[in-house]
């Protein structure tokens, strides 16, 4: 049965490459309006996610316009990674400008260990892609599913632009040799953790936990956190914008130095989430470690 699904979407990803554009961005724009229509309990956490945050401010016209957002900008994700297959490197440059590139060449030519982090925002396969051909090659930490064929597509198509993939499971090891060669790794941190495996932290204004990986692995081998974000503009246009870094800090006390490193680094997220908020990720329970009875209030009408 798996090999017949995989064998579907193949069919199914060659027809969309071989589309002309103008019809397969039509294709996916339908497909992010038919998600919004039949996904009532993903938009209730969506809304519960945004009632949350701006405290009952937002109107209910801009709660709709943020969660059709949030569809569109899945399917984006979907769409990028196909058209990327075959995007040329001039298309690309044309796609998609950056500011401040200079922080990361500096670090770079400093030979300084960088660790980047990030936020499902905006259209991260452009950002992977463009970084990875045209700044350094990076270190990315993907989730495996239980598709393997499909995760190698996946992977593969990733891997062309420069990337390295290393899977969750297991990745610890792998970024820690990448580290210690001086490689650049990269890190999504917007996600719900737990308690166990996270640090407390102050998330656009809510207590959530966070991981605390960079954080370890920025006072370990001092390596500076640079936040790096991509922006959707019209048209299909981007942005990316290189941050501050956040230098590392090493005392004689470890658990304080995560905790500041965390929180510096939570910041810097929520910073970029409200540049334009509509293009976070917003169905995901971020807050349920500590807000549980949003999702529950709003989830089980």
């Amino acid at each position: 049965m798996k090999k017949f699904i995989y064998r579907f979407f193949l069919i199914i990803v060659f027809i969309l490459r071989k589309m002309p554009r103008f019809l397969r961005r039509g294709f996916f724009k339908l497909l992010a309006n038919c998600a919004y229509l039949f996904s009532s309990k993903t938009n209730k956490i969506i809304e519960a996610n945004l009632n949350l945050i701006f405290e009952n401010k937002l109107d209910k016209n801009e709660i709709k316009e943020i969660q059709k957002y949030s569809y569109f900008n899945m399917v984006l994700w979907v769409q990028s990674l196909i058209e990327n297959l075959d995007v040329s490197d001039e298309e690309l440059k044309k796609t998609v400008s950056i500011e401040n590139q200079e922080i990361l060449e500096k670090l770079k030519e400093d030979k300084k260990p960088i660790i980047l982090i990030s936020a499902h925002y905006g259209n991260m396969e452009m950002l992977s892609c463009y970084l990875n051909k045209f700044v350094l090659p990076i270190v990315q930490v993907a989730r495996e599913s239980n598709f393997n064929e499909i995760d190698n597509f996946i992977v593969e198509a990733r891997e062309s632009s420069g990337a390295k993939i290393v899977f969750k499971s297991g990745a610890l090891k792998k970024l820690v040799r990448a580290l210690m060669k001086k490689e650049t790794i990269s890190l999504i941190i917007d996600q719900n953790i737990n308690a166990k495996e996270g640090q407390e932290v102050e998330f656009l204004g809510k207590t959530a936990y966070q991981t605390a990986s960079p954080s370890t692995l920025a006072r370990k081998f001092e390596a500076y956190i640079v936040p790096v974000a991509i922006f959707n503009q019209d048209d299909y246009k981007y942005k990316i914008k290189i941050y501050e870094p956040i230098t590392p800090i090493k005392t004689e006390n470890e658990d304080e130095d995560i905790a500041k490193l965390s929180q510096l680094q939570a910041n810097a997220i929520s910073d970029i989430i409200l540049e334009d908020k509509k293009q976070w990720f917003w169905p995901h329970k971020r807050f349920k470690s500590h807000y549980r009875e949003i999702y529950e209030k709003n989830t089980n009408n």
